[in-house]
């Protein structure tokens, strides 16, 4: 019984935790605006072309590492697994052996390929700082509102004026395509 509960705790734990990193990064994605004023306003002017290219490069690879990191949650959720978490997901097994998620295994999959790839380069820092960010902003915009329910309305409402119909297209169709990719490769 308790092996049973402790899965469930581990199941539940994990997409837990991951829905709010793969949130709070897609908010702090969706508002980089606000950052980007801050460097040109309070930086000096031969730092300022710095902080904005690497706010730029970071905002590129979480960008692109959100949706399959959502379409890996979502196939788990669907397959009643704990989701795997990209950013420490390729650190946590030995090269020799085989990765228990074939589609993450970068000699296996392209997308596991792509996976490594981002992680490598600037993921694994950029997705948490993203989260950590999107939580400030939405703390510093709402403040203790979070804590009531008509935080849950005025949220829906900010998330349909302030988020670019555009990028929650690319969002929600990048993630399908993970998804979909998923399902081709379990059929072969």
């Amino acid at each position: 019984m308790t092996r049973r509960i402790q899965r469930i705790g581990v199941f539940l734990g994990s997409h837990l935790i991951s829905g709010i990193l793969t949130f709070f990064a897609m908010y702090g994605v969706a508002n980089v605006g606000l950052a980007f004023q801050v460097i040109l306003l309070e930086v000096s002017a031969q730092y300022a072309w710095l902080l904005a290219a690497l706010l730029l490069y970071s905002w590129v690879l979480t960008l692109l590492i959100l949706p399959i990191q959502a379409g890996m949650q979502i196939w788990s959720l669907a397959r009643l697994q704990p989701t795997p978490f990209l950013i420490v997901y390729y650190f946590r097994y030995d090269a020799t052996i085989n990765l228990p998620h074939r589609f993450l295994d970068p000699v296996q999959s392209r997308i596991g390929l792509i996976a490594v790839i981002l992680v490598i380069i600037g993921g694994l820092v950029a997705l948490p700082v993203y989260s950590f960010y999107g939580t400030f902003v939405l703390i510093a915009r709402f403040g203790f509102t979070l804590f009531t329910f008509d935080f849950i309305i005025l949220f829906i409402q900010g998330l349909a004026v302030g988020t670019s119909a555009l990028f929650v297209t690319y969002f929600i169709l990048a993630s399908f395509g993970i998804l979909v990719l998923q399902w081709r490769r379990r059929g072969r």
